[in-house]
């Protein structure tokens, strides 16, 4: 049986150190999951995305579908506020800096939100 959600998980500022909750601690929860590999957090090895992977590898059309499927799949097994409905690629650039946009549901208020991760 599912709970609904009713008040948006709290969190910590990564830049600031203060409390943060609904958007703002989404977005750095997105920002997060995409930026940390599988196997690099000591205690959660199975913690992250292979959304990173994917900036070492040729810039092609199966890489790309390959970067889109991870970050849906990640964001949606970590993040249970978010439910994502699109992602797209905007830009990858030789250096390997990937630019992403990611659109979904914030389950708590119902709205839709798009965020833009630059890796």
């Amino acid at each position: 049986m599912a709970l609904a959600l009713t008040d948006h998980l709290i969190d910590i500022d990564r830049d600031t150190g203060e409390l943060i909750q609904g958007w703002p601690r989404i977005k750095q929860s997105i920002f997060v999951i995409l930026t940390t590999r599988l196997r690099t957090r000591l205690m959660r090895l199975w913690w992250g995305s292979k959304f990173s992977d994917m900036q070492d590898k040729p810039s092609n059309m199966e890489t790309t579908m390959g970067s889109m499927m991870a970050a849906i799949a990640a964001i949606n097994t970590y993040e249970p506020e978010f439910k994502v409905t699109r992602v797209t690629v905007d830009e990858a650039d030789a250096s390997g800096s990937i630019t992403t946009t990611i659109e979904g549901v914030d389950l708590v208020d119902q709205a839709l939100r798009r965020t833009t991760v630059n890796s």
